[in-house]
C-alpha cells in the first residue's frame, strides 16, 4: 500500500532529525525528495532519501547520476568538505533487472563530496538494507513498527509529515529573522559624521597634513602618553586622503549594514566602538606613526561576523562566509606587505569586534555567564595591549624621534613667522627629553632664535654645542659661528670657522662671500 511507504519514509526522517542529530536542509517542492546533513568531529555525513521507485535499472541508474549532478548544485548548503553522500531510496519494489552493481561506494570528484552510496529500501529487501544503512552510517537501530489499523497509519503518517515541514518552515523563519532585528541607521549616520570631518579637515589645510589631522584629534603617541586618550576615539572619524575615505566607507556601508541587521541598533554602535578602542590601542602599542581612519572599527565588524559565523555556522556559510574569510584574510595579507598600513589596528579591531560580540549576544538571546566572562576577556586585553604599548620603549622611542622631526619643521616655518620666543621654548622642551637624535638641530635653531633676540653669549653656547654633537652635519652653525666672532672682533677664530663652513658647503655664496670678505680684510 501507498501509505505503508509514505509513514515508512517520513518516519525514517523523523528518527534521522530527532534521535541522530541530523539537520534538515533542503526539501523538495512535493516532498519526495529530502536532503540532511550531520557534521561532527567524526562524520560528515549527507542524506538524500526519496520517496520514488523504478521499474528499470537504466531509470534507477540516471537518477542515482541526477544525485550526484544535484549534490554538486546544492553544495553551499553544506558544511565541510570530504563528505560522504548516502542516497537512500524509499520505494514499493525494486526494478525488475540487475541493478544491484549500483550499490557499490563511488567516488566523487567534487570538491566536497567524496563518495556516495546507495540503499534501496523496498517492502521486500527493507530489513536488511536498513541494517546496511545503520551500520554504514553508524546510528542506532531503526524502529518502524507501524499501526495495524490503516485510520492510525494514515494519521500517524499526516503527523509526520507535518512534523517534518513544520520545522523546516521553523528553521526557514529563523534564518530570515537573523537579518531583520533592525534596519541600519548608526551605519548611516557614522557615514555621515566621517564624511562632515573629512570636509572640515581639507577645509583647514587639508587630510592629508600631519598638522591638520593631530590637531584634529588623529592617534599621536607622545600626547596619548601626556594623557590624550581621547585620540582613540576621535581619529576612527579621520581619514587620510580621498582613497582612504572612499574605501572605509564603501566596508562600512556594506559590513555595517549587514552588521546592524544582526546585531541590532545599540548592540552596533557597541561592537563599533570596542573594536575601535582596542584597534586603536593596538595600535598605539605597535606603531609610532600619526595615523587615523575607521580601519580597526571596521574590521571589528568583520570580528562581529566572524562571531556569528561561529554561532549560525550554517546560515553564516550558506550566506556570506568564505567572502568575508577571503576579504579579511587579503586585508591582513595587503597590510603585512605594505608597511604604510597600519595593521596592528586591522587586527587589533578584528579581535575586539569579536570579543564585543561575544558580550552584547544576539539579540533576544542572552548567556549572561559568557557575556560576563567576554567583558572581563575585553578589559584584560585592553589593560595587556596598554601596559605592553606603554613599555615597549622602542615604539615609544621611535614616537618620540618623528615627533622631534616634525617639531623641527615648526620650527622652520617659525623662522618666516619670525616667531622666536616660540623657537626656543619649543626647542628647550625637546632638548630636556631623551633620546633625542635631533639636538643638533634644535640647539642650532635656539641658538638662531637667540642670535635675533640679541643674546649673543646664548647663541655662542648653542652653537658651540652644535658643532660639538655634529661636526659635519650643520654647515650653518659654523656661518652663524663665524659672524659671532667677528662681531666680537676675533678675526682669527672667525676666519678659522668660516674655512669650516666654506669645506663643507663650498657651493654656499653667502659663506664664500664672508671668507673673501674676512681673508681679504686680513
Amino acid at each position: 500500500m501507498h501509505i505503508e511507504n509514505s509513514y515508512y519514509y517520513f518516519r525514517l526522517l523523523d528518527h534521522f532529525i530527532n534521535q541522530e542529530g541530523f539537520e534538515l536542509i533542503y526539501i523538495h517542492t512535493n516532498q519526495s525528495e529530502i536532503w540532511l546533513q550531520r557534521k561532527t568531529r567524526k562524520y560528515n555525513q549527507v542524506v538524500r532519501i526519496a520517496q520514488v521507485g523504478f521499474d528499470w535499472r537504466n531509470q534507477l541508474e540516471n537518477d542515482h547520476k541526477r544525485t550526484m549532478m544535484n549534490s554538486e548544485k546544492l553544495a553551499r548548503l553544506f558544511l565541510g568538505s570530504t563528505i560522504t553522500l548516502y542516497n537512500i531510496y524509499v520505494a514499493e519494489h525494486p526494478p525488475v533487472d540487475t541493478w544491484e552493481y549500483l550499490k557499490q561506494s563511488q567516488k566523487l570528484k567534487h570538491k566536497k563530496f567524496k563518495e556516495i552510496k546507495m540503499f534501496y529500501l523496498d517492502k521486500e529487501n527493507r530489513e536488511e538494507e536498513l541494517i546496511r544503512l545503520t551500520q554504514d552510517l553508524n546510528i542506532k537501530e531503526v524502529s518502524m513498527k507501524q499501526p495495524d489499523d490503516v485510520w492510525e497509519l494514515e494519521k500517524h503518517t499526516q503527523q509526520l509529515q507535518a512534523k517534518l515541514i513544520s520545522t523546516y518552515n521553523r528553521n526557514q523563519r529563523e534564518m530570515k529573522q537573523v537579518f531583520q532585528h533592525a534596519k541600519p541607521f548608526f551605519t548611516y549616520v557614522i557615514l555621515v559624521l566621517n564624511v562632515l570631518m573629512f570636509m572640515l579637515l581639507e577645509i583647514k589645510g587639508g587630510s592629508m597634513t600631519t598638522e591638520v589631522l593631530i590637531d584634529f584629534g588623529a592617534k599621536y603617541n607622545p600626547a596619548m602618553i601626556d594623557g590624550e586618550w581621547w585620540r582613540i576615539i576621535t581619529s576612527m572619524f579621520l581619514h587620510i586622503g580621498l582613497l582612504h575615505l572612499l574605501m572605509n566607507m564603501l566596508a562600512l556601508h556594506v559590513v555595517g549594514s549587514l552588521v546592524e541587521r544582526i546585531y541590532g541598533n545599540t548592540r552596533f554602535v557597541i561592537i563599533y566602538f570596542l573594536a575601535g578602542i582596542v584597534g586603536g590601542l593596538t595600535s598605539f602599542a605597535f606603531s609610532p606613526q600619526v595615523s587615523a581612519g575607521a580601519s580597526g572599527a571596521i574590521f571589528g565588524l568583520f570580528g562581529a561576523l566572524l562571531f556569528f559565523g561561529v554561532n549560525h555556522r550554517r546560515i553564516f556559510f550558506q550566506t556570506m562566509g568564505w567572502n568575508v574569510i577571503g576579504v579579511i584574510i587579503f586585508n591582513v595579507i595587503f597590510g603585512l606587505v605594505v608597511p604604510t598600513i597600519d595593521n596592528g589596528a586591522h587586527i587589533g579591531g578584528l579581535a575586539g569586534g569579536f570579543i564585543a560580540a561575544a558580550i552584547v549576544h544576539f539579540p533576544k538571546k542572552k548567556q549572561w555567564l559568557r557575556q560576563a566572562g567576554a567583558f572581563i576577556a575585553f578589559l584584560l586585553i585592553c589593560v595587556a595591549i596598554l601596559f605592553y604599548g606603554l613599555l615597549n620603549q622602542s615604539v615609544q622611542d621611535e614616537a618620540k624621534q618623528y615627533d622631534f622631526q616634525r617639531q623641527l619643521q615648526q620650527m622652520n616655518e617659525l623662522v618666516d613667522q619670525e616667531g622666536y620666543h616660540t623657537m626656543i621654548d619649543t626647542a628647550s622642551r625637546a632638548l630636556q627629553q631623551k633620546p633625542n637624535d635631533y639636538q643638533a638641530e634644535f640647539l642650532f635653531y635656539r641658538a638662531f632664535a637667540y642670535s635675533h633676540m640679541e643674546q649673543s653669549e646664548k647663541a655662542f653656547d648653542d652653537l658651540k654645542k652644535t658643532i660639538e654633537l655634529a661636526p659635519k652635519k650643520i654647515p650653518e652653525a659654523y656661518y652663524n659661528l663665524a659672524l659671532i666672532y667677528l662681531e666680537r672682533n676675533q678675526l682669527t677664530q672667525a676666519k678659522t670657522t668660516i674655512e669650516k663652513a666654506v669645506e663643507l658647503r663650498p657651493e654656499d655664496q653667502s659663506f664664500k662671500k664672508l671668507h673673501d670678505e674676512l681673508f681679504e680684510a686680513s
